[in-house]
């Protein structure tokens, strides 16, 4: 199983490895294998968030010009449609798909709640410097979001989510060597980091190709 890091006083945590044997049990999947493993657990996932669309004024965040956050960015379209997974308290997996093709862009977690990691952010006209409404925005998605709008016309996206209890239950059905995973038991955080690297090592034009932390490798453009 991954090997986690605990800093003093175990508020932070973070994944520093994984043991050799498990490493193992990866690399014999095929990446099919890992493709259809990975998609099981999407399709266990809850939608929280739909993006119908990119568009109207640019905007930016109230954050340092030097900042990678400031942008500015297109506005997002979008509905929250499950607001008590989006706010629940908890450690999750959340995963980023085409709302069409259904393709898993990104993984992530978040250690506290999914709306800290799709927050609604205080933002600035980016033209005018006046205050506007809260924009959704994601740090790590919304480049890719706006890039594959231009390449490829696509905007529509769906965010799931899954919180690491209801996480374990679902890959301790699914075999080695995520079924592993499972052995941490009630650590939430530590189950759901664990699966996200596993897909981040599985990444592929089809599976988490946003992602580039714990990847460590590239992948062929289509």
């Amino acid at each position: 199983m991954c090997v986690l890091s605990q800093s003093r006083g175990g508020r932070r945590r973070k994944i520093i490895g994984i043991d050799k044997g498990d490493l193992l049990g990866m690399n014999e999947l095929t990446q099919e294998r890992a493709e259809k493993l990975a998609y099981e657990i999407f399709n266990a996932a809850k939608p929280v968030i739909v993006i119908h669309g990119l568009g109207g004024k640019r905007w930016r965040r109230k954050v340092p010009l030097t900042d990678a956050r400031y942008g500015p960015w297109l506005q997002a379209s979008y509905s929250v449609i499950d607001q008590s997974l989006w706010s629940e308290r908890v450690p999750c997996l959340y995963l980023v798909a085409g709302r069409k093709d259904q393709i898993i862009r990104y993984v992530g977690i978040s250690r506290n709640r999914m709306r800290d990691r799709w927050r609604e952010s205080p933002a600035i006209d980016h033209d005018s410097g006046a205050s506007i409404s809260n924009q959704l925005f994601h740090s790590q998605c919304w480049k890719h979001i706006e890039t594959e709008l231009t390449t490829s016309g696509v905007s529509e996206y769906e965010v799931r989510c899954i919180n690491g209890h209801m996480l374990r239950d679902v890959i301790a059905l699914l075999g080695p060597p995520l079924s592993g995973i499972s052995a941490l038991g009630s650590d939430a955080e530590g189950i759901a980091a664990c699966v996200e690297r596993w897909m981040c090592n599985n990444r592929s034009s089809r599976l988490v190709s946003w992602n580039i932390a714990m990847t460590g490798k590239k992948i062929a453009r289509n």
